[in-house]
């Protein structure tokens, strides 16, 4: 009789070597829901992202047609989930008019974010954040005229490839833009916080420029600005540079009105910075 038992124990033991083999060796369990991204313009299907592009953080408006990809044209973009839709974002570009739209890795699979450029250049936080993401609608405003005073074909371009040139007496430098990136910003004059970037003082006491009278800012087009020694008094004026949706330096004066700050001179595309004194 304890023959039979020790048999038999001895069988069950076996038996349930072999189950946890076939465990290890049995098909996998049914992976999750798919991780691409299906975008969609007017209810019209423009592509599928897949894992791997959406791990280089792109920004949205590049993974559009061309001729939808003015953020100021946009009306709502409305998030799908696995598990639903999520509160679609209306007007984006007047909610939110320094932030630009991202898919990203997040950390249930992919997710959107409204990003400050900087931020996403830097693969930072979002201020807009919803995980999880299935699908992207984006619905384009009809017979509005919205959008259409913007600059280029959108997209813009990659801030870390910008170049900054400082001429001086002694020479001339250049300030990359992963550098420039790197550098704390402030909040813009007058703003809600949202909008950052850099005073003209703090870009040249960083590049060692620390005594000047007069300076000429200059653009990709060809245009500049030349401030004078009353627009450089930090107690009324501010010249403020930041990086915009379209990836460009954009210099602007704000001016010390009563309680307020209001915008004066404006460049795009800021590229040199010349101390003329």
């Amino acid at each position: 009789m304890r023959i039979c038992s020790l048999v038999c124990l001895l069988a069950l033991v076996a038996c349930k070597k072999e189950d946890a083999k076939a465990g290890t060796n049995a098909a996998p369990a049914p992976a999750a829901a798919s991780a691409t991204v299906a975008i969609y313009v007017d209810a019209k299907p423009v592509g599928n992202i897949a894992p791997k592009e959406i791990g280089l953080w792109p920004r949205l408006d590049t993974l559009v047609p061309v001729s939808a990809r003015r953020l100021g044209t946009w009306q709502t973009i409305d998030l799908r989930t696995a598990t639903g839709a999520a509160p679609p974002i209306q007007q984006p570009s007047s909610a939110h008019p320094d932030l630009v739209p991202a898919l990203f890795p997040g950390d249930k699979g992919p997710a959107f974010g409204m990003f400050d450029p900087v931020e996403l250049a830097k693969h930072g936080k979002p201020v807009v954040r919803q995980d999880g993401i299935t699908e992207v609608r984006i619905a384009l405003a009809q017979n509005s005229g919205r959008g259409q005073n913007e600059t280029g074909a959108g997209g813009g371009g990659d801030p870390t490839k910008l170049e900054l040139t400082i001429k001086t007496a002694k020479g001339e430098q250049v300030v990359k833009g992963d550098a420039l990136l790197a550098t704390a910003r402030q909040a813009m004059p007058g703003g809600d916080g949202e909008a950052k970037g850099w005073p003209l003082s703090l870009i040249l006491e960083n590049a060692g420029v620390k005594a000047y009278k007069r300076v000429r800012l200059s653009g990709e087009s060809g245009s500049s600005v030349t401030l004078e020694k009353q627009d450089l008094d930090p107690k009324t004026s501010v010249p403020f540079v930041k990086l915009n949706r379209q990836g460009q330096l954009r210099f602007r004066v704000f001016k010390k009105q009563g309680e307020s700050w209001q915008p004066g001179p404006d460049l795009r595309g800021l590229t040199k910075i010349e101390v003329l004194e």
